[in-house]
């Protein structure tokens, strides 16, 4: 068995809880084969229960689409420093610092 942790937000956007699920092979290779929930295991165990929530109405549509911009936004900021941080260390071998 495998251990995996993931995320879960609970309806106060600053509070953020880790939850530590455990799957076996054939549950993790039904994970991974969903497409559109997500890159990593992780996001995708995230949907996944969001939407079973969402679906049996233990919170709102709209908590979840805040989440999902949030993420969103937090993956952006990620993506644009790593860029920036390649940036400079091309130009740094390069010798322009």
């Amino acid at each position: 068995m495998k251990e995996y942790m993931t995320k879960v937000i609970s309806q106060s956007a600053r509070s953020r809880k880790r939850v530590l699920v455990t799957l076996d092979e054939d549950q993790l290779k039904s994970i991974q084969s969903l497409k559109g929930f997500g890159t990593k295991d992780a996001e995708i165990v995230r949907s996944i229960v969001l939407a079973y929530l969402s679906e049996h109405n233990y919170i709102k549509q709209a908590s979840i689409d805040r989440d999902r911009a949030s993420e969103e936004s937090d993956r952006t900021i990620k993506q644009a420093s790593d860029e920036s941080d390649r940036e400079y260390k091309l130009a740094r071998a390069r010798g322009n610092y």
